[in-house]
């Protein structure tokens, strides 16, 4: 049982506002005089980079933050500036930045760094610990299916059962982020894992509980005022229901209405140009609408990039060859269209018929061209 200074000192660090503020004091014994160390992190659609120079191993970092942010330190590269070349590994840390007075220690790299004195990084740690065996099992799986001749990998009854495999797995995830929250339930982490799973039918009744015993401060948080939109998605994007309108820019600032599409056969395509699967599934996507395309069929890929990743995002349109519209309001994870849908997973994909009404979702490999021939044909 956690003692009950240490949950007060992050109910406290966690929830202040106006005064909140990140310190971090590092030292890695083997770093030379003159290394830089770049700051990585984003709050809400701002990506904010910090930049120091190392003097006898050492390195510090402070300033305002609210609330615990996923961020990383690169050592001499900050990659969104700087691409790595082909086969280069950066020496990296990603950890919880938090308003807390944090010690980063190590002897040789940011990889091996040890955090003490960050109550949020020791619940992360224990999280992380609470998912190592479906974590284990997810790559198992994955490297089972690569294993797999190209024939076995293109049989639909192995496929879906593949499939069937993945959905199980995700579900076992789900609830391992639903008793961190229930047992944390004064800690930002737990509101996380609650954005995490809200959207999932199988959870939604035991995420909405959840989420009733966290704090007023914590509900009141930007992540925390999501929650209940997550938890309505579940409904509202079922199978008949008529696809909640949206509204978002393409790269170029035209705004594109869901609603515009109405009268044909549209899916929505949730991806990102950071996301492998959503890029090894675009090939399969451009098929599909090249062969139905002229047929009433369009597609509108909303993509989960952010500010700084918009270059990326363009250049995969134009790799991955996707000729349709795309839009996004570079928010990440915090996309609107995403939350409003309940997207927690990418790729992900709803297929809307003419008169607006949601016919099928999550339509991958050959599920997609199959789907497409059978109600066009009803058509």
């Amino acid at each position: 049982m956690r003692n009950f200074l240490t949950i007060l000192s992050l109910f406290v660090s966690t929830l202040s506002v106006a005064q909140s503020r990140f310190s971090i004091q590092g030292k890695v014994d083997q770093l030379k005089n003159g290394d830089k160390v770049f700051l990585v992190y984003q709050i809400e659609d701002r990506q904010i980079s910090d930049s120091v120079t190392v003097q006898n191993g050492r390195f510090a970092f402070s300033g305002p933050l609210q609330y615990p942010v996923f961020s990383t330190l690169f050592l001499n590269k900050n990659p969104y500036v700087n691409r790595p070349r082909n086969g280069e590994q950066l020496d990296l840390l990603r950890f919880y930045l938090a308003p807390e007075q944090m010690t980063l220690s190590a002897r040789d790299s940011l990889k091996n760094v040890v955090i003490t004195g960050s109550p949020t990084n020791q619940l992360h740690a224990e999280l992380k610990t609470m998912l190592q065996e479906n974590d284990n099992k997810f790559i198992a799986l994955g490297k089972e299916f690569e294993a797999l001749p190209t024939e076995k990998k293109n049989d639909k009854t192995v496929y879906d059962g593949f499939v069937a495999r993945e959905k199980q797995l995700m579900n076992e995830s789900f609830r391992v982020h639903l008793d961190f929250a229930n047992k944390h339930p004064d800690s930002y982490l737990s509101v996380i894992s609650l954005a995490h799973v809200a959207a999932q039918p199988t959870v939604a009744e035991d995420a909405k509980k959840a989420y009733q015993k966290l704090s007023e401060p914590l509900k009141n948080t930007p992540v925390g005022k999501d929650i209940p939109i997550l938890l309505a998605s579940h409904t509202s994007v079922q199978i008949g229901k008529i696809a909640p309108d949206f509204t978002q820019k393409t790269a170029d600032g035209k705004e594109i209405k869901l609603s515009d599409f109405r009268g044909k056969y549209v899916l929505i395509d949730f991806w990102a140009s950071w996301c492998g699967p959503c890029r090894a599934e675009n090939p399969n996507v451009v098929a599909a609408y090249q062969s139905y395309k002229d047929k009433g069929f369009d597609i509108v890929g909303v993509s989960l990039d952010n500010p700084a990743q918009k270059g990326a995002w363009l250049k995969a349109i134009e790799k991955d060859q996707l000729t349709w519209t795309q839009v996004s309001d570079l928010k990440g994870w915090n996309n609107a269209a995403a939350k409003l849908y309940g997207i927690r997973a990418i790729p992900a994909n709803f297929l809307i018929d003419p008169s607006g009404k949601i016919i099928a979702r999550d339509l991958r490999g050959k599920a997609l061209p199959e789907q497409l021939n059978l109600v066009l044909q009803n058509k």
